[in-house]
């Protein structure tokens, strides 16, 4: 099976999606998802990428990032690698405390953007962790819902979420509305087969424009020498 060739190009916005080692827990206490908080924020002002969603699971994390001059691939690896030694260190382990290859999908137009951000906020009502998507207190819902902006998320660099109305007020309240209704079957599909399968969530037209940088799938082994005469 081929593997997904990573793709950069400020401005690009990315699902990601990183599991635990084997999928065991990452998250054994409250105070874990605050240090990896922290960790999160410190690389977004080292490296200048925005912060759109996020969702803090047991075993695994939901990021929705767009990157800048530094790929998501060095974001990604800088924040395992900074939480890694915290765990390790508190825990008195070692090893891996990560997967050894993150998903991240490409997340293209309003809409899309959007439906991802709901999709990551939805993940503790769908795991059975509350009833109440505002009741968790490891997602971004709360900062994107709130009336004061955020520091740890880019509300008002968010295309999408400003679409939803001329003011702080009508956003939140659109946005409020639109967490009501949770996801359809078909929405949960299409971004879970971008996840696992690659090729990105996005429209044709997106699709059509970024051709030449949505991710491709790589070969396995050694390219075939092409042999000239």
């Amino acid at each position: 099976m081929g593997r997904e060739i990573r793709v950069h190009c400020p401005g690009l916005v990315f699902h990601v999606v990183n599991r635990g080692n084997n999928r065991q827990a990452v998250f054994l206490e409250p105070d874990d998802q605050k240090h990896y908080l922290g960790c999160l924020y410190h690389y977004k002002k080292k490296y200048g990428f925005e912060l759109f969603a996020f969702c803090l699971m047991t075993n695994h994390v939901h990021l929705l990032i767009r990157v800048c001059d530094k790929s998501i691939s060095k974001i990604m690896q800088s924040i395992a690698v900074g939480y890694s030694r915290w765990y390790n260190f508190k825990y008195r382990s070692s090893g891996h405390v990560w997967q050894g290859r993150f998903s991240a999908s490409v997340v293209g137009d309003n809409e899309y953007l959007l439906t991802a951000m709901q999709y990551i906020e939805e993940n503790p009502i769908r795991a059975g962790m509350v009833r109440d998507v505002g009741s968790y207190p490891f997602s971004s819902y709360k900062l994107n819902v709130r009336s004061d902006d955020s520091k740890l998320i880019d509300r008002d660099k968010n295309e999408a979420f400003q679409s939803l109305g001329s003011s702080d007020v009508e956003r939140c309240l659109a946005y409020r509305q639109r967490m009501a209704s949770r996801l359809q079957e078909d929405s949960l599909k299409e971004v879970r087969k971008s996840i696992t399968g690659g090729g990105g969530y996005v429209s044709a037209k997106f699709r059509e424009q970024m051709k030449s940088l949505l991710p491709i799938k790589r070969k396995l082994g050694r390219p075939r020498k092409v042999i000239t005469t």
